[in-house]
């Protein structure tokens, strides 16, 4: 499928630098219409970073970016109403209302869908009526979740999406959230420090460690090809093994797929103990 697709979102050999920091280290990245990928590393690994360099909100120092086929940098002002964005801080919009908020939004934006954010705004319980300013911060996230998908965006970008919303009304988004995009045919990146959500809803992982991509699948094959080996002194790893940490007779590795001479145990591993394994 992919083969015959332009990618909605991709990184070719992108490094980024602040002073004498390295925050991409030359990622390569593809993601394309239906994909929901969920976006995991340490504060400092890069996240951030790459958001704003799909956005054009930062350049890269070497490499390309581009969204719908066209340069970052030289992005349409019809491109650039099929991307959508929540900032992992909520937006302003003081002095309005839910519904005058959304009225001005609305007005950027020709293809918006009215059912879709009537819909959501029944979903979060948000009152059309109330001063954006007396909004909880879980309520001003929804409100901007809203804006930023009633317009069925190509390309959605959502930094810590649901992190101020309760658990309740986060596992209801993240549930819709997969759906949404297949239905629409967008393509959403998502960062989350919470690892159940991503192994609910991510279709793909992209794991970033010291600003370089380490690890890019469909959940389904992660699960099937990461493992936690533990190994005997005589083994030898095969080479079409990419080792990706080890501490002792330890080794995490990706592409694993049967047993060779010398491995005592393969133990797989949800999204959590994979982080925690390859950070140790």
């Amino acid at each position: 499928m992919e083969m015959n697709q332009t990618a909605t979102l991709a990184f070719s050999q992108v490094s980024k630098q602040f002073e004498q920091q390295t925050a991409l280290d030359d990622l390569s990245l593809q993601l394309y219409p239906g994909m929901v990928v969920g976006l995991l590393g340490q504060n400092g690994a890069g996240k951030s970073t790459l958001m704003r360099c799909a956005l054009g909100i930062i350049e890269p120092n070497v490499g390309e970016v581009s969204v719908l086929g066209s340069s970052v940098k030289e992005l349409s002002s019809e491109l650039k109403t099929q991307i959508g964005y929540v900032p992992q801080q909520p937006f302003g919009y003081e002095g309005f209302t839910v519904v005058k908020a959304l009225d001005l939004h609305r007005s950027f934006y020709p293809d918006w869908d009215r059912a879709l954010e009537t819909e959501w705004l029944q979903r979060f319980d948000l009152d059309p009526k109330q001063q954006v300013q007396r909004l909880s911060v879980g309520q001003r996230q929804s409100l901007a979740l809203i804006m930023a998908m009633s317009y069925r965006p190509k390309l959605l970008i959502l930094d810590e999406p649901v992190a101020s919303l309760d658990p309740i009304a986060r596992r209801k988004f993240m549930a819709d959230l997969f759906d949404l995009a297949l239905e629409s045919g967008s393509c959403v990146l998502f960062s989350s420090h919470i690892t159940s959500d991503l192994e609910r809803v991510a279709s793909h992982l992209a794991l970033l460690k010291q600003g370089k991509l380490v690890l890019f699948k469909e959940i389904d094959a992660l699960r099937e090809q990461v493992k936690l080996l533990t190994l005997a002194e005589e083994a030898q790893l095969p080479e079409e093994l990419q080792v990706l940490n080890s501490q002792g007779n330890k080794v995490l590795v990706d592409n694993f797929k049967q047993d060779f001479t010398g491995l005592i145990r393969a133990e797989s591993l949800n999204l959590e103990q994979l982080f925690m394994e390859l950070h140790s």
